[in-house]
C-alpha cells in the first residue's frame, strides 16, 4: 500500500441530504423564485407587471375573466 498511488478525489466532497432537508430546500427557492419573477398579463394589458406569485390573483379575478371572454 505504501508504494501504490492513491488516487486523491478533487472538487468539493459530496454532501448527502436527507429527504426531509431536500425537500425543505427545494421549497424555499422556490419560494424565492415565484416572488421575484416578474409576469405580465397579455390579455388584460393594464400595464402592471405582476410577481408569479400574484400571477394566480389575477388570473381569478372577474376582470381578467371578462377581459379573457373578448
Amino acid at each position: 500500500m505504501d508504494n501504490e498511488n492513491v488516487k486523491i478525489g478533487r472538487g468539493r466532497p459530496k454532501i448527502y441530504f436527507t429527504e426531509e432537508d431536500r425537500k425543505e430546500a427545494l421549497k424555499k427557492s422556490k419560494t424565492k423564485y415565484m416572488l421575484n419573477k416578474e409576469w405580465y398579463c397579455n390579455v388584460c394589458k393594464n400595464g402592471i407587471n405582476y410577481t408569479l406569485a400574484g400571477k394566480w390573483c389575477h388570473l381569478n379575478k372577474k376582470i381578467h375573466k371578462k377581459n379573457a371572454e373578448k
